[in-house]
């Protein structure tokens, strides 16, 4: 009799009377994973106390939901939220949860509220609004960010074109904020295809008999973040260790998001062959492409025996250019010589005359090993650091190269040699973040203990 009327058996399975009951203590997963939504994932001890009423399209719900301990975790942001506390109750087909909060790394926090729609007929929706406080909100290999400011993440049900009742229409999500960067970071070169959740084949044993059906599409999830920084966003990689201001948009699907906007140079410095430059101006702008891959215009300068050098990158992130310039002005090779070897181009030994031409042939070949092009040797040999290091009279060491690698993740090892007898051995042992030792023994009979403490301000 319930099942009685018109329409399909689905539509009247949903407008049919709906009586249950629920008690429940156990992993949140388990729970949700009946959702559908591998976007995110939500975990940790949850306790529920349901009855429903009504219908499976408008269901009538009664009951509490709570947890001291979730965690959510979002994989294609690296997003990761933990000691998640919320006590939600029902009302109708609705959870409100009034009061939510939960910690990132290192001491960020969130905290607002949150709404969940269980109708059938409408699919899931979702709306949840935080205050977020020096928060860890993106964590990727590429790019990361702590931000504090408003956020929110709205899910709401798209077009229904399925005339299943029992089949929820596909979801649209969006995630919004306008957020002040407390920090962030960029790693050049490290421009990847976008991150993708990877669909397994599976085939389910005892599967109903419409199991072949196609599943409804996940949710479709939009960025619309805006961001903006003073300072304290460092961009690294290829040699570059610097900060700068940024003032960003991001925006697109969430598997595939792109970034607007650009990022002006406060300080830093850039690393040549052994030879720290100077960072004298920079700007990165970003143009929304996928992969992340900004243009780049940085200049850095330093003073070289008797010289004023200048280098100059422009380019993209995964294909710089470098060129370099003087005062007095020098043939790029003549002024390469001396900063890859302290000395001219005439009085270069064989071996350097051919690593100045393989390096005069990276850069013009549109940036061989990155902005620079010892990093292609470094590469193809497997160490960690590949230096060339100017003469040092008082050290009796002539022009040399320094090879180094880490032995553990505490411990580097690097070797240096000038090939007319020098040779040194560098030990260096990261006691903590902050203290490291320092220890040389080389052929001169020089001998050296030494501890480096360093600390950011």
């Amino acid at each position: 009799a319930p099942l009685a009327g018109e329409g399909s058996l689905g539509q009247r399975l949903a407008a049919a009377p709906l009586f249950a009951e629920m008690r429940y203590q156990g992993p949140a997963e388990t729970i949700w994973q009946l959702t559908g939504n591998t976007t995110l994932n939500i975990s940790g001890l949850i306790t529920a106390r349901a009855d429903a009423r009504g219908t499976l399209n408008t269901p009538e719900i009664t009951g509490l939901v709570e947890t001291s301990a979730g965690r959510i975790e979002s994989l294609l942001t690296g997003t990761v939220i933990e000691n998640v506390r919320a006590t939600g109750a029902f009302e109708r087909s609705t959870l409100t949860i009034p009061d939510l909060a939960g910690t990132t790394s290192d001491g960020g926090t969130i905290a607002g509220s949150a709404r969940f729609d269980l109708g059938l007929a409408s699919g899931l929706g979702m709306e949840i609004r935080v205050q977020a406080e020096n928060a860890l909100l993106i964590n990727r290999d590429d790019i990361a960010g702590r931000a504090t400011g408003p956020l929110s993440i709205t899910l709401a049900p798209g077009p229904d074109d399925d005339a299943n009742p029992l089949t929820p229409p596909p979801s649209v999500g969006r995630i919004e904020g306008d957020l002040d960067l407390v920090e962030g970071r960029f790693r050049l070169g490290r421009a990847a295809a976008a991150a993708q959740i990877p669909e397994l084949n599976v085939t389910e044993i005892n599967a109903p008999l419409d199991a072949s059906q196609p599943r409804p599409p996940a949710a479709d999830w939009q960025l619309a973040i805006d961001v903006d920084a003073i300072n304290r966003f460092t961009v690294t990689g290829l040699g570059l260790d610097s900060e700068w201001s940024a003032d960003l948009a991001i925006r697109g699907p969430l598997s595939d998001f792109t970034i607007q906007g650009q990022m002006d140079l406060v300080r830093g410095e850039y690393q040549f062959a052994g030879r720290a430059f100077e960072l004298e101006r920079g700007r990165i702008e970003f143009y929304g492409q996928s992969p992340i891959n900004p243009t780049l215009d940085i200049v850095a300068g330093a003073d070289l025996d008797g010289l004023s050098a200048t280098i100059n990158i422009t380019g993209s992130s995964d294909k710089p250019e470098i060129t370099f310039t003087s005062i007095p002005a020098l043939p790029q090779e003549e002024l390469l010589s001396r900063m890859l070897f302290g000395t001219s181009i005439t009085s270069l030994s064989a071996p350097e005359a051919l690593q100045l031409a393989a390096s005069v042939a990276a850069l013009r070949g549109g940036g061989g090993g990155g902005l620079n092009p010892i990093n292609a040797v470094r590469d193809a040999i497997g160490l960690d650091r590949l230096r060339i290091l100017p003469a040092d009279l008082a050290l009796g060491r002539g022009t040399a190269v320094a090879a180094g690698k880490y032995i553990t993740r505490r411990l580097y090892v690097e070797v240096i040699t000038d090939g007319q007898g020098y040779s040194a051995t560098q030990v260096e042992y990261r006691v903590t973040r902050w203290l490291t030792l320092l220890s040389t023994i080389s052929t001169v009979g020089r001998q050296s203990l030494n501890a480096r403490i360093s600390r950011d301000y």
